[in-house]
């Protein structure tokens, strides 16, 4: 099984993109993930992951999770490959789908105090009444 669960803060604000031809949103961003244990000096060393979501869950993200905010971030590790100057070249990245904001980043106008915690079940959802066909 390939399960990831991170909970760190965001490094800087994500990035929405959308997939061409499909118009399927997508957030990239970065987690900051302290490691759980200490070193001589008393200090964590930090990862800095790659993350990427799709969909509902994107949008959102782009919306609410700005840098400095707490999430965690249920996924799966993906690795991917390119080639650069004839050579393949891998990296690693967590594709996931569900994530919940567990603090907020200090005082910040951009983000509004009743900003949900968790992607809600219709968000994004678009009335019927709404759509011209």
């Amino acid at each position: 099984m390939n399960s990831v669960v991170l909970v760190g803060r965001i490094v800087r604000d994500p990035e929405l993109r959308y997939i061409p031809g499909s118009g399927t949103p997508v957030a990239s961003f970065t987690i900051a993930v302290e490691r759980d244990f200490l070193k001589k000096d008393n200090t964590r060393d930090t990862d800095f992951i790659p993350c990427e979501a799709m969909g509902k869950v994107a949008e959102y993200i782009s919306n609410w999770c700005l840098k400095g905010c707490l999430v965690e971030f249920l996924g799966s590790l993906r690795i991917e490959k390119y080639e650069k100057d004839g050579e393949t070249r891998y990296y690693s990245k967590v594709s996931g789908n569900k994530i919940r904001m567990l603090a907020k980043p200090g005082k910040k106008e951009n983000i509004e105090q009743n900003a949900p915690s968790e992607v809600p079940e219709n968000y994004g959802a678009v009335d019927e009444d709404d759509v011209p066909f």
